[in-house]
């Protein structure tokens, strides 16, 4: 099986793969002492896959401890490459999938000397949001420590931590002074992810536009997006706004399938993607129907389902911030080929990579490690990419320049009020939610 032929997910992937066989070349040197083979696997794999192979050191140092040993061969461009042993290092998690929601730090309203959090999204059915946690929500401290800009660093690696204090606040009466409330704890636990949080249909004059809150790419939800795209076919919308704002990323064909409902006119046979590797992975290049092909749901892997349900729009409206990432990214960025895209919000993150996870298979098996290192930069089906400062806005719109905050999708949103105000020169609609 080549490269090009792997299942790819961005940031979220279920496919593992056995490490590569030693080439002749390798066999000049092999350690004998498992720390050693361990780490001999690891730049062997690397070696073959990693997307920066070329700029690896010649001579690691193979005494080092794994995590380590895998750190000295990344490149100073990889922000996103990792190594988890399963228990004590553990892959990387945004504090949606840690604790159940997103937030984000903004200035504080009355001091400018400080920061407050603000909770931008509680995923349904997390233990937060079974204990009352809303959007809106803010805080003012992390473990009894005020929020500042000088420590907005140490304040986000704590909240990556297992568990966190934060010191609740919320507006007075009159909304002069923050105040604050509860001081409550948060801990690591199963949340269950959630793709589609609203469908709803804007309508003023006669004029609907679809509004579609999409906060993951999950083949596990593909039948719901097509159920959502179903129901903003029948309302007949001409319009479509697109949210992407917490959408962390996760399976290209999730995100392939989405696009193919909104392209106007939708070919499968188009290319929608470009890989572009190291030299054994080379460039691939892969239409709406290649990518869908690699699925794990049978919802919309027929192309005559999707065709069904095209909105036939000649534009979209996608809302983004720094949250958005990963095949999130690569949806709003590759359907520009094919219809006009105007991006409301800010700056996505800037993950322009395709992953995949390489799992030790080594016999016998000393550790359970496994390596998701960076193994393509992605472009359109034009060929262009180069987003790793992330997508910009057409639109700069900071949701949280006005606190506290609306509920997502209404008016009053300020990024989905900027998309009103383009479509309907007004913000006064009729909401209807499917």
């Amino acid at each position: 099986m080549t490269i090009g032929k792997l299942v790819v997910y961005l940031l979220l992937s279920l496919a593992l793969l056995p490490g590569p066989a030693c080439t002749k070349k390798d066999l000049a040197w092999q350690p004998t002492d498992s720390l050693g083979t361990l780490n001999k696997w690891i730049y062997d794999s690397m070696q073959l896959y990693y997307y920066w192979s070329a700029a690896m050191p010649a001579h690691p140092d193979y005494s080092l401890p794994a995590a380590q040993f895998f750190k000295q061969l990344l490149s100073p461009k990889d922000r996103f490459s990792w190594i988890s042993n399963r228990n004590g290092i553990a892959s990387p998690k945004t504090s949606a999938e840690r604790y159940g929601f997103h937030y984000t730090l903004a200035p504080h309203p009355f001091d400018p000397q400080k920061l407050v959090g603000v909770i931008t999204c509680v995923v349904p059915g997390s233990n937060v949001s079974n204990r009352g946690f809303k959007r809106g929500m803010l805080f003012t401290a992390v473990n009894d420590k005020i929020i500042t800009p000088e420590n907005r660093e140490a304040v986000t690696t704590a909240l990556m931590a297992e568990s966190a204090i934060l010191q609740l606040a919320a507006f007075n009466n009159d909304q002069s002074a923050l105040m604050d409330s509860a001081r409550v704890g948060v801990q690591s636990s199963f949340v269950p992810q959630k793709s589609v949080y609203a469908t709803k249909v804007f309508e003023r004059n006669g004029k609907k536009t679809g509004y579609l809150a999409y906060f993951l790419c999950a083949d596990k939800d593909d039948g719901i997006l097509l159920a959502g795209l179903q129901k903003l076919k029948q309302q007949a919308v001409s319009e479509c706004i697109l949210d992407l704002r917490y959408n962390p990323g996760g399976s290209v064909a999730a995100a392939t399938k989405l696009a193919a409902m909104l392209v106007s006119p939708f070919n499968p046979n188009n290319i929608f993607i470009t890989y572009r590797g190291n030299k054994h992975g080379g460039s691939v290049r892969q239409s709406f129907q290649d990518a869908i092909a690699f699925s794990g749901n049978t919802s919309g892997k027929n192309m005559s389902d999707l065709q069904a349900r095209n909105l036939s729009l000649s534009r979209v409206f996608i809302l983004t911030s720094p949250a958005t990432a990963s095949a999130a990214e690569l949806l709003a960025h590759n359907l520009a080929p094919y219809i006009t895209v105007i991006r409301i919000g800010e700056t996505t993150l800037g993950k322009d990579e395709a992953a995949f996870p390489i799992e030790d298979k080594r016999s016998p098996r000393q550790v359970e490690w496994l390596i998701m290192p960076t193994v393509y930069k992605i472009a359109d089906g034009l060929g262009r990419g180069g987003y790793d400062a992330g997508l910009a806005p057409d639109h700069r719109v900071v949701e949280t320049s006005r606190l506290p905050l609306s509920p997502i999708g209404e008016p009053g949103d300020l990024p989905v009020n900027k998309a009103l105000e383009l479509i309907y020169g007004a913000t006064a609609v009729n909401v209807v939610t499917l």
